[in-house]
C-alpha cells in the first residue's frame, strides 16, 4: 500500500506540467510564503537566524528567498530530481541535492538548527514512511533544534470532500472562454480517470487518513491528521509536547481548527538525563 502511495505521487511530482508550475514564480505573494508559514516563521526567526538550514521538499524553490534571508547557511532537497534541477535553475548559486526525507544519509547528525517542510510535502507519504520523515528529522537537528512543517488537517471538510470537479474561470472574451472551457473539459476528464484509478488506494483509520485529494486532477495520494494526533506523533518521535501551530490564515491555533492546512514548530525534546545509581 504504501508502496503504491509513493508510486503516485512521485510520478506526478516529476511529471513537467506539475515541475513547471511549481516552479512559477508567484505574483500575489512577495515573498511566496503562504500566511501560516510565514507566521510560524516568524515566530522562530530570532532563534535561527545564522544557523543551519535544511530546506526539505524544496519543489521549484518557492521558500528559497524568505530561509535565505535568515542564513546562507542552506540546502534544499528534493526527492523529485526535476524539481531539483528547476530550483538550481531558478537559484544557480544556491545548494541542492536529490535527497529523500525518510533517508538523508549524506546529512550529519545533530547538524542543522532548522529544518522547513513546507506545502504539506510530509503528507505526500503513506504513514510508516511518515513517521521515518520524523525520526529523520529529528537526527539530523541540534539540541533544540526546530522542525517546522505544514500538513493537512482531517478536521477540515476537504478530508471529506471526496471528488472534485476542477476550478473553472470564465471569461467574457469569446476566444478566451473556449480556450478555458477546452482545458475544463480536459482537466475534468483527467480527473475522472485518475479518482477511479486511485481511490482503491485510500486508507482511514481512527488516527489518520490517506485520501486521493483534488490536487493535480486527483493525481496525489495526501495524508490528513488532526492536531491532537500530529502532536501526539511528534512527540513519540522525540519532539516536546503541545507543538504549537497555526491555521492557514496565519493565526495561532488556540484549541482546534477545521481549516484544511496547519503550520507546527516542534522542537527537538531535551535529552533525558540518564538516573543516578541509587535513583
Amino acid at each position: 500500500m504504501y508502496h503504491d502511495i509513493d508510486r503516485i505521487n512521485l510520478r506526478t511530482m516529476r511529471s513537467a506540467a506539475v515541475v513547471a508550475q511549481y516552479a512559477r514564480p508567484a505574483t500575489t505573494r512577495p515573498d511566496e510564503l503562504l500566511p501560516h508559514e510565514r507566521a510560524a516563521l516568524d515566530a522562530i526567526q530570532a532563534e535561527v537566524r545564522g544557523g543551519a538550514i535544511l530546506d526539505i521538499g524544496v519543489g521549484g524553490g518557492r521558500t528559497v528567498t524568505a530561509l535565505r534571508e535568515l542564513s546562507t547557511d542552506y540546502l534544499g532537497i528534493d526527492y523529485s530530481p526535476e524539481m531539483v534541477a528547476a530550483s538550481q535553475a531558478r537559484y544557480p548559486d544556491v545548494r541542492f541535492a536529490h535527497a529523500d526525507a525518510r533517508h538523508m544519509t549524506d546529512i550529519p547528525d545533530a547538524s542543522i538548527d532548522l529544518a522547513v517542510f513546507s506545502c504539506n510535502g510530509i503528507s505526500m507519504v503513506g504513514h510508516s514512511d511518515r513517521l521515518a520523515i520524523m525520526r529523520e528529522v529529528h537526527r539530523v537537528l541540534k539540541p533544540r533544534g526546530i522542525f517546522l512543517f505544514t500538513t493537512y488537517n482531517r478536521n477540515s471538510p476537504e478530508a471529506r470532500a471526496g471528488f472534485c470537479f476542477p476550478e473553472f474561470e470564465a471569461s467574457l472574451n469569446p476566444a478566451r472562454l473556449l480556450v478555458r472551457s477546452a482545458r475544463h473539459l480536459r482537466d475534468t476528464a483527467i480527473s475522472v480517470v485518475q479518482r477511479l484509478r486511485h481511490l482503491r488506494h485510500e486508507v482511514h483509520t481512527p488516527d489518520y487518513a490517506v485520501i486521493n485529494d483534488k490536487c493535480h486532477n486527483h493525481g496525489v495520494m495526501l495524508y490528513y491528521i488532526t492536531l491532537a494526533q500530529q502532536r501526539r506523533q511528534l512527540q513519540e518521535a522525540g519532539f516536546d509536547a503541545h507543538a504549537s501551530a497555526y491555521d492557514c490564515t496565519g493565526q495561532r491555533i488556540v484549541d482546534d481548527t477545521t481549516l484544511d492546512s496547519m503550520a507546527l514548530i516542534a522542537r527537538k525534546a531535551r535529552a533525558q538525563r540518564a538516573a543516578s545509581p541509587g535513583e
